[in-house]
């Protein structure tokens, strides 16, 4: 098996050529966030630590947005709700942080033994030198079939896989695309978001919260920098 090198920036630890095995666990293996907790020693958490940061929307953008979420074909398959919905509104309010960018579906290998490997839906992280992702600070997944609890788990272990890379606080989204969920990782403790935001209800909501979060994230971003 050949993995192509260099997509997880400095502090990453790449996969090895080795023959294909079957049990490798995957992201996408965790189904719960009892499992993901249980295996990586992880504390659970529930408060609403989300804030929001106003964010602008050029009026075009948010009434194609709008107009989409009202369409059952933006709906009809995960594909579609990814192109339509998820990934649109993400790349809108990637346009204000030029160290952030949204890395869509690209291999993420941290981990083999402890499954941490795979493909991510969506990383929101800076841009190596040398053009290559660097550490994720933000995870973005979205809730196949509105299963929440199967995304929330890959979310996880993806947050932890940043963790182990050095990430000190690290932040996830979890969607259908109409509803919005948010959690954070930080010090082995796992902080979910009790309630979730709908974008069909509230999309301004949406993005301002995602413009808090892109924000925070930022800023941490620059503190690690100050430090290194």
């Amino acid at each position: 098996m050949r993995v192509q090198p260099g997509l997880l920036g400095l502090h990453s630890n790449l996969l090895q050529s080795s023959p294909p095995v079957e049990s490798i666990m995957s992201y996408r293996d965790f189904k719960t966030v009892a499992e993901v907790t249980t295996k990586f020693g992880i504390k659970v958490n529930k408060k609403p630590f989300i804030d929001t940061l106003s964010l602008k929307i050029t009026p075009i953008y948010f009434t194609d947005i709008t107009e989409k979420l009202n369409s059952t074909i933006s709906f009809i398959n995960e594909v579609a709700t990814c192109e339509d919905i998820i990934k649109p509104i993400l790349n809108l309010v990637e346009k204000k942080y030029d160290a952030l960018h949204v890395w869509s579906h690209v291999t993420y290998n941290v981990n083999k033994e402890k499954g941490l490997v795979g493909e991510p839906d969506y990383l929101i992280a800076p841009m190596t030198v040398q053009a290559l992702m660097s550490i994720p600070p933000i995870c973005v997944i979205e809730a196949k079939q509105e299963k929440f609890d199967e995304g929330w788990a890959q979310a996880l272990a993806e947050m932890i896989a940043a963790s182990s890379q050095g990430m000190a606080t690290c932040y996830s989204i979890v969607t259908t695309g109409k509803a919005w969920e948010f959690a954070k990782l930080e010090n082995n403790v796992f902080t979910k978001v009790p309630n979730q935001i709908s974008a069909t209800d509230n999309l301004q909501k949406v993005f301002d919260t995602l413009n808090w979060l892109f924000d925070r994230a930022n800023k941490l971003l620059r503190n690690e920098l100050k430090t290194t």
